[in-house]
């Protein structure tokens, strides 16, 4: 089990991300609209939104990190890279 910062935001477990993508492009902007709000966790820390993880249980994480910084935790967690 393997977990990841959202810097001082909270936690994510590497494991259960199945998706990361651009807050901005228009079908997670679509999705955000479309999905309960208590499916959503933000972890933006009041920062503008950059990407949004999607997690196997169906829920979206939002947050302030670049989709490239959430890439290189995600491989750090899973592969000790």
């Amino acid at each position: 089990m393997h977990w990841i910062a959202i810097e001082e935001h909270g936690w994510v477990m590497a494991e259960r991300v199945v998706a990361v993508a651009y807050a901005e492009s228009a079908p997670v902007k679509r999705l955000l609209n479309y999905i309960a709000p208590t499916g959503v966790l933000i972890l933006t820390g009041g920062r503008k939104r950059e990407s949004v993880l999607l997690l196997d249980s169906g829920q979206v994480v939002v947050t302030a990190l670049s989709v490239q910084r959430i890439g290189r935790l995600l491989r750090e967690a899973r592969y000790g890279e």
